[in-house]
């Protein structure tokens, strides 16, 4: 017995530890086992807020000041950001409509069930602050999933366009009709859409699903901060110029002010 161990001490010594392990049947280099996924089941892999492709018009919270005022212009000048961009860094919102995408992927090894988008918004009476106007008079914005904000309760609908209407139409339940499951690494992408005509609201989205049998959700939001859209202030189907502290019109890569008597038109 004491030759047989010495056997095999030399046939470890001289092959390696991890082969002559496996030699004698001890194990050796069995395949490492992959680590269980940690983290939210679902992971949030970029949050884009997506710019309108046919209107540029934004309210801020209050009248303008000279100084914000400039700093936009010369941003506008300099041709170095968009106007989105421009705009929301200065406290600007979107009108109407304003997009959120979510690029998601499954995180966990068993399929993780995505049961519903829902939204949280926060409500009141529209911003009447700076009004920086310019309406297109092209095509209605394209929404593909749809959340309307002056209706209670709020969830995700289908969308469609409307030629008489910049604002889509939005009809059913989406969630209802569509089913989502997510393996360990596969990836889906949403572009989800609030929409108001009444109100100005600050919301965040949040992810309801079902993982390993149980039920979990996962708050999305504008690094830690809601997104936020308002309602344009309408009297006799046209914008009401009068209601807002300030009215700019678009001139070009600029702003010029507009009298407050003056027709916003459009």
């Amino acid at each position: 017995m004491a030759a047989v161990v010495a056997v095999g001490v030399t046939v470890v010594g001289g092959l390696g530890l991890a082969a002559g392990q496996n030699w004698l049947g001890l194990g050796g280099d069995k395949p490492a086992l992959s680590p269980a996924p940690s983290g939210d089941p679902i992971k949030i892999n970029k949050i884009t807020l997506v710019p309108r492709d046919n209107d540029n018009t934004w309210v801020f919270p209050e009248a303008v000041g000279a100084q914000t005022l400039g700093q936009i212009e010369d941003e506008f000048q300099a041709y170095e950001k968009s106007s989105h961009d421009i705009m929301r860094s200065h406290g600007g919102v979107e009108n109407g409509v304003s997009t959120v995408e979510l690029e998601l992927e499954g995180n966990r090894e068993k399929a993780v069930r995505l049961t519903d988008i829902a939204i949280r918004p926060r409500c009141r009476e529209p911003l009447t602050g700076g009004l920086f106007d310019n309406r297109p008079q092209g095509a209605a914005e394209t929404v593909q999933v749809g959340y309307d904000l002056d209706r209670d309760p709020v969830f995700a609908q289908k969308a469609r366009t409307d030629d008489n209407d910049m604002l889509p139409r939005l009809t059913g339940n989406y969630f209802a009709d569509q089913k989502y499951a997510l393996k360990r690494g596969e990836q889906a992408t949403f572009r989800l859409s609030a929409v108001t005509r009444k109100r100005y609201c600050e919301y965040t989205f949040e992810l309801e699903y079902l993982a390993d049998g149980k039920p979990g959700s996962t708050t999305v939001d504008n690094e830690g901060q809601p997104f936020r859209v308002t309602a344009l202030i309408v009297r006799g189907g046209e914008v009401d110029c009068s209601a807002y502290r300030q009215v700019y019109r678009s001139s070009g890569r600029g702003w010029v002010p507009v009298p407050k008597s003056s027709p916003c038109g459009g």
